[in-house]
């Protein structure tokens, strides 16, 4: 028998509830494609006002992030030895020449190479001295010996040896490595493409230790230098000795500076925790007679270690520092440099 179609039978009427789930669906798909759209677009934004905010910023701690790969940087020029110095020249005996090894802060990151401690100093003495800079980026102790005998070569009559803390690390530490943000593929991607994610991963990498996800750098050192008696801070220090020797058998004189860790340091150099390095740095002088400079004291005096930066992404003394390093090298070394006249 026919008749009218029952409302909801099947077959007869449509199905209200899909339609209006299907009209949910499409109306949480359209609030999440606007949601990534304003996501992306405000990433976007935040992304060209970090370049614009850190535009001057021409240095990086790290070889493939975003401001060392598009920041440009001061002009290099390197010489036949393969040092960002000119040329060496053979040794004018009427002339007192020091020669500088060290890493990173010698060779001058971030700066010019007349905004250098070394270019200061040579400055400052003027004429009868001269200031050679052996500085290498990334040398610690085992790479210092080599280019002591380099920079011996030279005929130097004084050796200055710039130290900084991780000169002291060997090849046997391993440092922790804190995970990235984002998948290894990706993140190096971002990495050299987004001074954002630098930032962000820069926070992000210091917050892990005190979650428990990695150690500290000063937890890793202090578990391989701390007592002296360990292996790596034996090793370590041995090279110290060594190189000093090295030169002294030579009949060169020779003395250290020892940079603090700007970016370990609290207001007024507070909390530090790379004191007793900087201890055993001053025993190692003391016992071998040398004369020996600890730039701790002068850089505490500043309020903000942070100032003391070449960028906020990188740890590295500016201008300013090196200003103060060089007072205060001359200051305590001026004596032990007598001006050569035979």
């Amino acid at each position: 028998m026919s008749g009218t179609p029952i409302p909801g039978a099947s077959g007869t009427m449509p199905d209200s509830g899909g339609s209006l789930a299907h009209a949910h669906a499409h109306v949480a798909a359209r609030r999440l494609a606007l949601t990534v759209l304003v996501l992306a677009v405000s990433l976007l934004f935040a992304e060209y006002a970090a370049r614009i905010v850190f535009r001057r910023a021409h240095s990086s701690g790290r070889a493939g992030d975003f401001v060392a790969t598009h920041g440009g940087g001061p002009a290099v020029v390197m010489n036949s030895l393969g040092f960002r110095e000119r040329e060496v020249l053979p040794k004018n005996p009427r002339i007192y020449r020091i020669a500088v090894v060290g890493d990173s802060f010698t060779w001058g990151q971030g700066i010019e190479a007349r905004q250098r401690f070394s270019n200061l100093i040579e400055d400052s003495l003027g004429p009868g001295y001269e200031v050679l800079n052996f500085g290498r980026p990334g040398d610690d102790m085992p790479e210092h010996l080599g280019v002591l005998e380099q920079a011996l070569q030279a005929s130097p009559d004084f050796v200055l040896l710039q130290l900084y803390i991780n000169d002291f690390e060997t090849k046997q530490m391993q440092r922790p490595r804190p995970h990235p943000l984002l998948p290894a593929p990706l993140d190096r991607s971002l990495e050299r493409s987004s001074v954002l994610y630098d930032l962000m991963n820069q926070e992000w990498g210091a917050l892990q230790p005190h979650l428990g996800l990695v150690d500290s750098y000063e937890e890793y050192m202090a578990k391989n230098l701390h007592d002296p008696s360990v292996p790596n801070a034996q090793l370590a220090f041995g090279m110290l000795n060594q190189f000093i020797e090295n030169a002294r058998r030579r009949d060169v004189a020779s003395g250290t500076v020892l940079f603090p860790a700007p970016d370990a340091m609290g207001p007024h150099g507070s909390h530090y925790p790379f004191g007793y390095l900087h201890e055993r740095v001053a025993l190692t002088c003391a016992n071998q007679r040398i004369p020996c400079l600890d730039l701790l004291p002068a850089f505490s005096t500043i309020a903000d270690p942070r100032t003391m930066w070449v960028s906020p992404f990188d740890a590295h003394p500016n201008p300013m520092a090196n200003e103060r390093a060089a007072r205060e090298i001359l200051h305590r070394f001026r004596s032990s440099w007598p001006r050569q006249i035979g």
